[in-house]
């Protein structure tokens, strides 16, 4: 087995893998394209465990920020160990079908690949942690094609296990593509109309009960607003988007307040009334008060919409089905919000931004865009907020739709 696993070939293909993990996720738009190579390595492998070593090596260097900032996440709680062993088991976990499903007669190589695909990436419980799917960066050559693009993907994939010539056929459209095309390609439009308000607030921790301090935020945020729509530096917009949990654990009282200054942004402009909506991100309490929806919320003409976050991080948000607090699973959730304007978008937030099941829930109903509203405080000095921009971009890219970012770093 060692040698079937380190022999030049595997050592080779696991080396690439891996760096295309380090490159292929930066603030360099044409090396997105590189992950699509990801899949023809693993085909390429000649042992089983090769080919979970091509996968796992590409998951770890992919998400090498979580080590760090899960141990920032996890610092009042837990010790860093608690957060090495996360970084190892998510990547770990996820690689896992890609050696189940392996077969050394290339006509079932195929379909093992498709397996492991939908097992570590569609079907629960890996799903949850699913994350960064090389078939996200589809978008990079078939732009805009949406499902029809990620199945040709497949496609292609399948004819580079029957035909090692085209496997090698493929690596080089993938090396033309990353540098006859200038980054413009690479990089999704941004919808008409809206405005995101990014905040530096620090940690914003979820599950919090300080009602007091989320007050003082608020009137930060309402300062800030306000400032916006005056009338040396008015807002063509009519969408205001702010961060994730940037209202903090909402109750009837705070949810008033916001209400009442949001109303006050309108006050002069009935032009825009009927128009103006703000999008910013709050925990809302369920049940005995101890579980809570982290959401989006839309405030329109004093009515609220809400979007609940389908995917909570586990382990530290989602503590299970039958934990007593910790916040709510909403994996059948199709993720929408219907705007003002009468377009629809599709909703990401956070740590959903870095799974697939969101994305293809959420486009099956075809939405005119994506909103990802996020709160990365705890891995700001990491790779992790550069990655968790390029692999929205990459989705919208893959979907043809726009996307608006609102973060708190």
């Amino acid at each position: 087995m060692t040698s079937s696993i380190l022999g030049k070939k595997n050592a080779l293909i696991i080396l690439l893998s891996a760096l295309i993990g380090c490159v292929g996720l930066t603030t360099i738009p044409r090396a997105a394209v590189l992950i699509l190579a990801v899949p023809a390595l693993w085909t390429l492998a000649d042992s089983r465990y090769a080919a979970f070593a091509v996968v796992l090596a590409y998951k770890l260097a992919a998400s090498r920020g979580l080590l760090p900032g899960a141990a920032v996440f996890l610092s009042e709680s837990h010790t860093f160990a608690q957060a090495a062993a996360l970084y190892f088991i998510m990547p770990f976990g996820v690689s896992l079908p890609f050696l189940v499903f392996w077969s050394e007669k290339r006509k079932r190589k195929a379909t093992c690949l498709v397996l492991a695909f939908i097992t570590a990436y569609i079907l629960p419980p890996l799903s949850l942690i699913g994350i960064i799917n090389p078939l996200m960066a589809s978008g990079t050559i078939f732009k805009g094609c949406g499902f029809a693009g990620i199945l040709t993907l497949m496609t292609i994939y399948g004819l580079c296990v029957l035909h090692r010539k085209a496997a090698c056929t493929f690596f080089c459209v993938i090396a033309l593509f990353a540098t006859l095309l200038n980054d413009s390609w690479y990089t999704p439009l941004s919808p008409e109309g809206f405005i995101a308000v990014n905040t530096s607030f620090g940690r914003l921790g979820s599950g919090s009960f300080n009602f007091e301090r989320d007050y003082e935020r608020a009137e930060m945020v309402f300062a800030d607003l306000r400032n916006r729509t005056g009338v040396k530096k008015s807002i063509s917009a009519n969408v205001i988007v702010l961060p994730e949990t940037i209202a903090g654990r909402l109750n009837n009282t705070g949810l008033e307040l916001w209400k009442s200054e949001i109303q006050k942004l309108t006050v002069g402009k009935t032009d825009k009334t009927d128009r103006t909506a703000v999008l910013f991100g709050v925990e809302l309490p369920t049940a005995d008060g101890r579980k809570y929806d982290n959401a989006l919320v839309m405030l329109h003409k004093n009515t609220l919409s809400l979007v609940p976050q389908r995917i909570p991080v586990p382990y530290s948000m989602y503590l299970g089905p039958f934990a007593k607090g910790g916040a709510n699973l909403h994996l059948l959730g199709d993720g929408l919000l219907e705007l003002p304007d009468g377009r629809t978008s599709a909703v990401i937030i956070c740590y959903e931004a870095f799974l697939t099941w969101p994305y293809l829930v959420s486009m099956l109903h075809k939405p005119d865009m994506i909103i990802s509203i996020a709160n990365l405080w705890w891995c700001r000095e990491t790779s992790l907020p550069v990655t968790h921009r390029t692999v929205i971009s990459l989705w919208a890219l893959t979907f043809g739709v726009p996307v608006v970012f609102a973060l708190n770093i």
